[in-house]
């Protein structure tokens, strides 16, 4: 049975059936009425014809180019890349005895821009008007005929996701730039009805503050499969300006090539950020002054402090002459010790102030840092007799460091200093400068003193972060050393470890990479250029 294009002829009205049953004949009252309140769409084919379609049929055509207003020819409505196909469904559905035709089938309507409206069909032999016919149940599929290479069970899942998600989605054909279908969240966005949106462009809707930005993210679209984090700005509903990100994925559909686009309002999201950047700005700007105002007075202090100590030590030494009474040398002892520690304390100020202004100097030679350990070994050992603690050193004199000297030594001066000042009488100092297996060296400072827990190593790395288990291990300090050693270890290129047991001891490390180390005896130049950082 072929898909007729000639003209309509008027039927017997007294032989009409329905599936084997006398009816009236559809346009009367009464079986016209139950038929048209039917949700789905009916037709009644014969001979190529619609000889009968009701009221949900006619509402699902009413945007095809030659709507179906009475009934007539199918080749009026339907598109001409399908009439083969239905032709062949119709005669299969007549072939059978009151049988459907198997599997749907699936056609387009021609709509008024050229575009189509999808349909699938279900078909029945009947009896009509005294002969068979096929009536096919109708429903509109053109949402879901974009997604018709997925399961259903995936198909349902997915429309789900489209329409209860809280982002804005949008399907776009490709070709043209056009809206096949949008979720409510578009909708609300932009405050629009979906018949004003399906089948036109984003430019025609005006959503983009930048008018050409669409359509260079389309060009990019041809050369990416999907894109993401895509930044733009667009006008939503009272023309309210809004940021956006934008992700898309290109979607190969049987019939048209398609892209699913993604976007989420990071307006607030961007607000946030930028408060928390002032923040960050306003904290960094307060710092440096901060530290510029440390840096200022340490060296406002250093110079009345340095006078205090000078005198201080006349009067100890009585460079001038006998004082007489014994109480003002202890007195003097007392001020120039305590000018000492405070002075030690300012200098230590002054680093940690550089440090956080990055302005901290370093002059790079290679050098022999051997003699510059020794000196500070011999520096602490005063005051580890005095507090009964042994100092031993294992110095491997043959490796020379890429490196400055007097970090070098403030380095290794604080690290023994702490080492003592925490350690217990009869207590051990060791002090290692070896080389590593992988060609670096590593300095090793060790004690046997009242160590650390993990908490407390935290405590101990910050600026001005003092451990106090006990007013008996209660020690004097800035709580400057170890935030001190880590920042001239790292302006060394070196890297700190801390290794500590509570009540067995302290380990520190300080390792140099193998690039950063020589042996005296390689055959290298001796290098004796010194540059600055």
């Amino acid at each position: 049975m072929g898909v007729a294009t000639g003209a309509v002829t008027k039927m017997d009205d007294q032989d009409q059936t329905l599936s084997g049953q006398a009816i009236e004949d559809p346009q009367i009252d009464g079986v016209d009425s139950v038929l048209n309140a039917l949700p789905d769409g009916l037709v009644i084919v014969r001979d190529g014809r619609a000889v009968f379609a009701n009221q949900a049929f006619r509402r699902m055509a009413a945007g095809t180019k030659d709507p179906v207003e009475t009934i007539g020819l199918l080749s009026d409505w339907l598109d001409s890349r399908d009439t083969t196909a239905i032709s062949n469904y119709l005669d299969l559905c007549l072939e059978g005895e009151d049988e459907g035709g198997g599997e749907s089938v699936e056609f387009r309507l021609r709509d008024t821009r050229e575009r189509c409206v999808w349909m699938r069909a279900e078909g029945r032999r009947v009896q009509y008007q005294g002969g068979p016919a096929v009536l096919l149940t109708v429903i509109d599929i053109s949402r879901y005929q974009h997604y018709s290479g997925l399961p259903a069970e995936s198909l349902e899942v997915f429309h789900e996701i489209f329409n209860l998600s809280p982002e804005l989605m949008a399907i776009i054909d490709r070709s043209d730039g056009s809206i096949v279908d949008v979720n409510p969240v578009f909708l609300n966005t932009f405050g629009r009805r979906r018949e004003d949106v399906i089948g036109r462009t984003t430019e025609a809707l005006n959503i983009w503050s930048e008018p050409i930005f669409f359509s260079r993210f389309l060009q990019e679209m041809k050369i990416n499969a999907s894109m993401s984090d895509v930044p733009t700005v667009v006008r939503t509903r009272g023309n309210v300006i809004r940021h956006f990100q934008l992700a898309a994925q290109k979607i190969d559909s049987a019939s048209r090539p398609l892209l699913l686009m993604v976007g989420r309002d990071v307006t607030d999201d961007l607000a946030e950020t930028q408060e928390l950047q002032r923040g960050r700005d306003e904290a960094d700007i307060a710092n440096r002054a901060k530290s510029e105002f440390l840096a200022n007075m340490s060296h406002e202090l250093r110079t009345p402090l340095n006078a205090i100590l000078g005198f201080a030590e006349i009067i100890r030494d009585e460079h001038l002459g006998a004082i007489g009474n014994r109480k003002y040398r202890e007195y003097a002892a007392d001020i120039h010790h305590s000018g000492s520690h405070l002075l030690a304390i300012i200098k230590d100020i002054l680093d940690l102030s550089k440090v956080e202004a990055g302005r901290l100097d370093a002059s790079f030679s290679w050098i022999d840092p051997s003699n510059a350990l020794s000196m500070c070994a011999s520096l602490i050992a005063r005051r580890a007799k005095e507090g009964g603690i042994q100092v031993t050193t294992e110095i491997d004199d043959n490796l020379q460091i890429e490196a400055d000297e007097r970090l070098i030594k403030q380095i290794t001066i604080n690290l023994l200093t702490n080492a003592v000042k925490f350690n217990r009488k009869g207590g051990r100092v060791t002090m290692r400068f070896l080389q590593t297996p992988d060609g670096g060296a590593r300095l090793s400072i060790a004690d046997t003193g009242i160590g650390m827990s993990t908490e407390e190593i935290r405590i101990a790395k910050r600026p001005f972060g003092q451990v106090n288990r006990g007013s008996a291990e209660a020690q004097e300090g800035s709580g400057l050393g170890l935030p001190l050693v880590t920042a001239f270890s790292e302006k060394l290129g070196a890297s700190m470890g801390i290794q500590s047991t509570p009540n067995i001891g302290t380990t520190v490390q300080v390792t140099f990479p193998p690039h950063k180390v020589r042996s005296l005896t390689d055959d290298r130049d001796d290098g004796d250029d010194i540059f600055l950082i």
